[in-house]
């Protein structure tokens, strides 16, 4: 098994959380764990929708806190398996935010969804950023 199946079959079946297992940390706990670097080092903590919505405004939004955290972003349709990749979200995640960050499984992108990892469309991808 691969180092990112491993991670998400370790986070399958794990029940949103904010600030422990959101969209944010789910990506950052990926790329962390594949390369030992945290883009959200100075960002944890965050346990409230009001917390994480308020940072996220102040960081430009969820495109801006992505380049901020993991340099320029790459139009979605150029996921490749392991990135990290922005969707847009709806109600899909069980809050309306507009968007979430996933990672591309290659064919498919997981994402933190309310009682376990959701798997959307490629071709749902907005931006995304090589891991």
């Amino acid at each position: 098994m691969s180092m990112l199946d491993t991670f998400l079959h370790e986070r399958r079946g794990r029940v949103f959380a904010w600030g422990s297992h959101d969209c944010c940390t789910f990506a950052a706990d990926w790329v962390l764990a594949a390369t030992g670097r945290d883009p959200m080092a100075d960002l944890r903590g965050l346990d409230s929708p009001l917390q994480a919505m308020r940072r996220l405004r102040d960081l430009g939004g969820f495109v801006e806190a992505g380049v901020k955290a993991m340099g320029p972003a790459l139009p979605g349709l150029m996921a490749q398996r392991g990135d990290v990749v922005l969707v847009r979200s709806g109600r899909r995640f069980g809050r309306a935010s507009g968007y979430a960050f996933a990672i591309c499984t290659g064919g498919h992108l997981a994402a933190a969804g309310t009682d376990r990892l959701l798997f959307l469309a490629i071709t749902d991808a907005e931006a995304a950023w090589r891991v």
